[in-house]
């Protein structure tokens, strides 16, 4: 599998230069080295557009178009795949085996090396149209101009990928932010989550109060382990219970987070915790799988709503 041609833009300028005139007495390194700031911009705008176009229809037979016949795709570990016909082949069956999403494009370098050759350089980042994963890739493309005046990809190669920070990586919980309530026969649970100091960890504060107006509260604190390269959770009661797990994410774009732990009366707790958005502002949390002790408890399952913003108290 072609990890840039999946999830990564690398054809920036693969058809936006056809539309600089070169005439007869002009090089074509000197048309691209006459170009100023704000066509570079346009054209890359534009060719972005239309790449963002074939990437979202997943249409792997334009997007070989953009290369030329021979050309050659070398990943990170030194695979080669060489021809038009190959390198579609390879994206049909990555747009056929991965999620539709967006990417951030960001272009480090365009430069000439030779009459009709240029150099691109950048990164792209895949953000997973539900919630998924992050990818960046870091690439270099080489651009040949044709006999027609047409620019075709010649030869890309995959760079190590840069390492995203933990920060980055908990954006794909980011939309847990915010004050969320959960109302049902059993009592009301107040959740506040917010981003901590560094944006290293997504940490929530929680009250529950069941029907007999007894209150716990707690934290549950969430990270990313560049070890196991999944989600972590930890969370701490108010009783002295305590739980910790790992996040994965499911095939319909839910989360969910298997905990263990210990109550507070010594006795060891499990129980899987899914999340399942139903909007920007409501989501399902349900619990299976639960145990204490040994011994299975019944599956839950609840509703819950964002709580809009306290209104400002205007000042005097």
């Amino acid at each position: 599998m072609i990890p840039i041609l999946r999830c990564a833009m690398v054809v920036v300028l693969a058809n936006g230069l056809s539309a600089v005139r070169v005439s007869a007495e002009e090089t074509p390194t000197a048309a691209v080295k006459a170009l100023d700031a704000g066509v570079i911009e346009k054209i890359v705008a534009e060719s972005s557009r239309h790449y963002a176009e074939l990437f979202a229809k997943q249409d792997a037979a334009g997007l070989a178009e953009l290369f030329t016949p021979e050309a050659e795709y070398v990943d990170s570990s030194g695979e080669v795949f060489h021809g038009r016909e190959v390198i579609q082949a390879e994206l049909a069956a990555s747009f056929a085996a991965s999620a539709r999403g967006t990417l951030d494009i960001e272009l480090l370098s365009i430069r000439p090396i030779a009459d009709g050759l240029l150099v691109e350089e950048g990164t792209s980042t895949f953000r997973p149209e539900k919630d998924g994963p992050i990818s960046k890739e870091r690439y270099v493309a080489l651009h040949a101009r044709q006999a027609n005046g047409k620019w075709l990809l010649a030869a890309v190669r995959e760079l190590a990928p840069p390492t995203l920070s933990a920060h980055e990586q908990l954006k794909t919980l980011g939309w847990l932010v915010g004050q969320w309530r959960e109302e049902s026969a059993e009592g009301v649970v107040k959740t506040a989550w917010r981003w901590s100091e560094d944006g290293v960890a997504l940490i929530a504060q929680f009250t529950m109060q069941d029907a007999q107006d007894r209150k716990r509260t707690g934290t549950h604190r969430v990270g990313w382990d560049p070890e196991r390269k999944q989600f972590r959770s930890w969370v701490f009661d108010s009783t002295g219970g305590f739980a910790d797990g790992w996040w994965s994410a499911g095939d319909d774009g839910d989360w969910s987070v298997q905990l263990t732990g210990v109550d507070a009366d010594g006795i060891r707790i499990s129980s899987v915790v899914s999340y399942t958005r139903e909007g920007p502002d409501r989501l399902t949390i349900a619990q299976r799988d639960s145990t204490r002790g040994g011994e299975s408890l019944p599956a839950r399952s609840a509703r819950v709503v964002r709580q809009p913003p306290a209104p400002s108290t205007p000042s005097k």
